[in-house]
């Protein structure tokens, strides 16, 4: 980090803006230098980042970024209202949870659904993010789900599901038998574009539209949050 905010640094530089023994600074740089992502200008006694470190960046994306930013938001939201949140993404034709407060929550029917895929008809993720898309994505999604044999009903029957969705603000999932629990999904739109969804899981026996308004301002606020996080980040990063 210290070398990436100069063009150039000397061992007596990291030594002095690191706190670490210049032995240890010594043997980081030989390493690092050997890995090929530090050159050394032994004339000069300069060391610089040489082109390899932009593959430390590769598999960080902006989903990545994302569920970094949403994790303390949803996290601090779990110890206000107690009940379990998760944050999902698009995957193929599934919502997938990336981030879940399930560990957190006193509520919490189920130790974590961390990396649980959803279908996109079959869940209150999925019907989320369908009602909110453009038209343009919803359809491309429709027909990968038909090809893929997951649609279960005619479109016209979808179409009904999703203005519902859209008319009340958020998808809903009811228990399919006693004892299951029962999730509601607010899409997180971001510039224009559905980004991700939001979920709150419950008891099923508790889950109605009443109870998801007692929540509703504060669901609104945590993707207001996350959506002001978003926006700072990349005013960072094209500052």
């Amino acid at each position: 980090r210290l070398m990436n905010q100069r063009y150039a640094s000397s061992l007596a530089d990291l030594h002095r803006l690191s706190g670490l023994p210049k032995p240890t600074v010594c043997r980081i740089l030989a390493t690092l230098e050997h890995e090929g992502y530090v050159e050394h200008e032994g004339r000069n006694g300069i060391y610089r980042l040489a082109s390899k470190v932009h593959e430390l960046s590769m598999g960080y994306n902006e989903e990545s970024q994302l569920i970094d930013l949403a994790t303390p938001i949803l996290s601090e939201a779990t110890k206000r209202i107690k009940w379990p949140l998760a944050l999902g993404t698009l995957e193929g034709a599934s919502m997938t949870v990336r981030f879940s407060t399930m560990s957190q929550s006193p509520m919490a029917v189920q130790s974590t659904t961390l990396g649980k895929r959803h279908g996109l008809l079959r869940s209150a993720m999925g019907m989320a993010y369908l009602a909110f898309c453009s038209d343009r994505e919803r359809d491309g999604l429709l027909s990968m789900a038909a090809r893929e044999g997951d649609l279960g009903m005619d479109r016209e029957r979808i179409e009904a599901k999703l203005k519902a969705v859209r008319a009340r603000g958020y998808g809903l999932r009811f228990p399919e038998k006693a004892g299951d629990s029962a999730t509601a999904a607010l899409p997180i739109v971001h510039r224009g574009q559905v980004i991700a969804v939001i979920a709150l899981t419950t008891f099923g026996s508790l889950m109605n539209e009443r109870f998801v308004e007692q929540y509703r301002a504060e669901l609104d606020e945590i993707i207001a949050d996350i959506s002001r996080a978003l926006t700072r980040a990349h005013a960072g990063a094209n500052a």
